[in-house]
């Protein structure tokens, strides 16, 4: 029965996400402050239809190497329960829709993240994991994505962490997340003062010369570098694999697993994470790689009267 109501909870569709300005400079602001860790925070606002409007966020308490120990659990919930009850005495919108997470270069791909956003849409269904990339801006890219785990996935790993089971064997990794579109609202005002902002420097508000710029390989190399680091952690993981097999298949079965990699299989999830993390390299290599091609296009195609003079 408990199962039948989560599964009707979790399939539940959100279409799209509405993010005040507001929050974004909030979630913004919140990085620059603790670069080059990454935060986290919580998402407020409402649930309107197939619309999840974020309206508020704030920050959740950052822990230190050395404050890691004794009490900063319980901390961390005191802090996050005050802050809800203070933004409902002032009227905020005080409904959790979701966390944000910062990230350099689309590296958000984890066990914990996946455990967080699924303990969210278990126990409040729509919900989003809102990620922030700084570094994406740079190259002139979207550097805000709202996630959600799939009805499937979800499905799966329930039942996976119920059964105990390896229901996780054969399930595609590209079908974990998907990504639900994200629209930006501001208010009359905010966009009046932009607009007689840009009105007043023309020039300095709306050129944008750096993403013109041919030479900019760091970025490519930086996530050629993670990828071949993923790649590896993902041979590492068939290598455990395969021990394991021989061990069970030496031992017959019956606790032939005391070698190096002995004590049971490796976990499935470890290994779709892995590869949903390459995929998201490959995507990121490639995005930038076409847009580097457009620009040499358009230099080796410029027109022949500019050889003069």
């Amino acid at each position: 029965m408990k199962s039948a109501v989560i599964d009707e909870k979790v399939g539940e569709e959100i279409k799209q996400v509405e993010i005040d300005a507001l929050v974004i400079l909030q979630i913004m602001k919140h990085c620059r402050q603790h670069v080059p860790h990454p935060v986290t925070g919580q998402l407020l606002g409402l649930d309107v239809d197939d619309t999840l409007q974020v309206t508020h966020c704030f920050g959740y308490v950052q822990k230190n190497s050395e404050e890691a120990g004794q009490h900063t659990a319980d901390d961390g919930e005191q802090y996050q329960m005050e802050m809800l009850r203070r933004l409902r005495e002032v009227n905020v919108d005080s409904n959790t829709v979701g966390w944000y997470q910062t990230t350099h270069l689309g590296q958000f791909f984890s066990d914990t993240v996946i455990q967080t956003q699924y303990e969210y849409q278990i126990q409040i269904p729509r919900t989003i994991l809102l990620v922030y990339d700084p570094l994406q801006s740079a190259i002139g890219k979207p550097s805000f994505k709202a996630f959600r785990l799939t009805p499937a996935f979800m499905a799966k790993h329930t039942e996976a962490r119920d059964a105990n089971s390896s229901a996780l064997n054969d399930f595609n990794s590209a079908d974990m997340f998907m990504e639900i579109p994200i629209s930006i609202n501001s208010p009359v005002i905010v966009e009046s003062f932009l607009l007689d902002w840009c009105i007043s420097d023309p020039i300095g508000t709306t050129t944008q010369l750096d993403t013109l710029d041919v030479e900019n390989q760091a970025f490519v190399e930086k996530n050629v570098q993670l990828l071949i680091s993923s790649l590896q952690d993902l041979a590492e993981e068939q290598n455990k694999l395969q021990m394991h097999e021989r061990n069970q298949a030496r031992g017959g079965g019956k606790g032939g697993g005391k070698g190096k990699w002995g004590g049971g299989p490796p976990r499935q999830l470890d290994t779709m994470i892995l590869s949903q993390q390459i995929q998201n390299y490959c995507k990121q290599i490639n995005d930038f790689a076409g847009d580097s091609f457009g620009k040499l296009f358009l230099l080796s195609n410029k027109p022949a009267g500019s050889q003069g003079a």
